[in-house]
């Protein structure tokens, strides 16, 4: 049972944000961040590609899943595991890995080599030394739960096009096919629950409890960044511009009432959480005091301060209903 949906982490979504509103002519830095963009959807799309595979395992009952899970120790340093499996009999994490190429680890130097088909070599983390860190936390915090249960660990490659080499004997590393086969593996390893009912139970709960997202910040001049409602038919190339309740792009002719939201979940990422009615306007481009008042209260933002010192905060993770507030329309080609 699935008891923590994967999320976009707040790094990519940063990213996601940043490359919409960098301009491209930056040079460098627009290239910096489009290539950590690319690498971060991509991570996210084969850990998305793996949770896919769970839905079609044989899993004696019961477990939780933890998909994207993330929290702090003790120290102020964050651990990010990609997928938790709690079961009465114990709890596997996994390391999940969306990269092509021919794939060497060297363990007495800690490092992970990539070759690429094309003759390029690269370095990257020894992911064996990544998943153990979070197998030495899990550990301890079992023990301060009183709990003892076996902390097991797998390093998951996604790719097809991914060949495993060299590798230390026994590491736990495999493809993303033999998902089934490794945790039949593990059922047969563990055969005693070592977990009653309510153990497993109260164990899911502290786990959740302890799940808290990273805030990542861009080292951007956000003075720079480009303002506004982009128009998602132009690939955000594109301003919209607001008028008769809806935002219309100025360039195809495109409409869309909630726009907005796109644009203020943008905000949040790269500015921060708080704006006021000023704010607003200045950022979405509306001029009318009472249009702004209308969408802070259709999506019943937070607010707090009277008056002149009143801010609205914006939500993580908006969301809207497409199929109900988007008007499709024909291009306008008197725009272009």
């Amino acid at each position: 049972m699935e008891v923590l949906e994967r999320q976009k982490s707040w790094k990519l979504l940063t990213l996601e944000a940043l490359v919409k509103r960098l301009p491209e002519n930056d040079g460098g830095e627009f290239s910096f961040y489009k290539d950590m963009h690319v690498s971060q959807r991509k991570g996210y799309g084969g850990e998305v590609c793996v949770d896919q595979m769970w839905n079609e395992m044989n899993i004696p009952n019961p477990y939780y899943l933890f998909h994207g899970f993330e929290t702090v120790n003790r120290a102020g340093n964050s651990h990010q595991i990609d997928t938790i499996c709690l079961t009465p009999q114990f709890i596997w994490l996994l390391e999940i890995k969306d990269i092509g190429g021919r794939i060497d680890i060297d363990e007495s130097k800690h490092q992970m080599i990539r070759t690429k088909q094309e003759g390029v070599i690269e370095s990257f983390k020894n992911p064996i030394d990544q998943v153990k860190r979070h197998a030495e936390f899990v550990k301890r915090k079992l023990r301060d739960f009183q709990l003892n249960l076996p902390v097991e660990y797998a390093v998951i490659f996604v790719s097809d096009y991914t060949i495993i080499g060299s590798i230390p004997k026994g590491a736990p590393i495999f493809h993303a096919s033999g998902l089934q086969t490794e945790l039949d593996k593990l059922f047969n390893k563990h055969r005693e629950s070592s977990l009653s009912s309510p153990q497993l139970e109260k164990l899911k709960i502290e786990l959740l409890n302890m799940h808290q997202c990273k805030q990542w910040k861009a080292k951007v001049d956000v003075h720079r960044l480009r303002k506004g409602v982009l128009c998602k038919s132009c690939d955000y190339k594109s301003v919209m511009k607001y008028e008769h309740g809806s935002f219309k792009c100025v360039k195809c002719g495109f409409k869309c009432k909630a726009a907005y939201v796109e644009a203020l979940s943008d905000y949040r990422y790269l500015f921060g959480e708080w704006i006021s009615n000023q704010g607003l306007r200045e950022y979405l481009g509306v001029e009318s005091r009472h249009a702004i008042k209308r969408i802070i209260q259709k999506i019943n933002l937070e607010q707090t301060g009277t008056f002149r010192n009143r801010k609205y905060r914006i939500p993580d993770f908006l969301s809207f209903d497409h199929k109900n507030n988007v008007e499709s329309v024909k291009k306008d080609t008197s725009h272009r």
